[in-house]
């Protein structure tokens, strides 16, 4: 896929940001109109043909101290998106702030302004709704919706022909 020279410019830049945080963003990642927010001194594993959208407000990044985000290859992130590992703050006087891994595995696509929240996995081939905030762990091929996100149905699977099968 070519670029446009604006959206390989902000690529390159973010590619370097990430880059000087000693993260390594995997072949193909892509960042699309705006830059992303990227906050916070924990780790991003961005794998194989990653793409963030940007459209309209960036999409945010919160990596806590000693945490992890894993991004799995051919995921696509919509713009106001909010990938947490952390709360910032107690809740309650006298304990810590909750740090906690999130993982998105291969091709999950996050539609717009969807928030996932500390400690969640998300499964392979997995699709989150626009707007969804998303509490806990997502099955592989489900696709949810909602706040709290919950599951509405299984993503439908490919036929040999190309074609997919009509929703159960």
């Amino acid at each position: 896929m070519k670029l446009q020279p604006l959206n390989r410019l902000r690529t390159v830049l973010t590619v370097l940001r990430l880059r000087l945080r000693g993260d390594r963003p995997g072949r193909r990642f892509f960042v699309h109109s705006g830059l992303p927010r990227i906050e916070g001194r924990g780790r991003i594993a961005i794998a194989e043909r990653v793409n963030w959208s940007c459209h309209g407000a960036p999409v945010a990044v919160e990596v806590g101290p000693g945490a992890l985000l894993e991004i799995g290859d051919n995921c696509r992130i919509g713009p106001r998106c909010v990938l947490a590992d952390t709360n910032h703050h107690p809740v309650h006087g006298g304990q810590s702030v909750r740090v906690a891994p999130v993982k998105l595995g291969r091709n999950v696509w996050l539609g717009r302004g969807v928030i996932v929240m500390p400690g969640v996995s998300i499964g392979n081939h997995a699709v989150i709704a626009a707007g969804s905030v998303v509490f806990c762990d997502v099955l592989s091929r489900e696709v949810w919706r909602g706040k709290p996100a919950a599951s509405v149905m299984p993503v439908p699977h490919q036929q040999s022909s190309g074609r997919v099968r009509q929703w159960n």
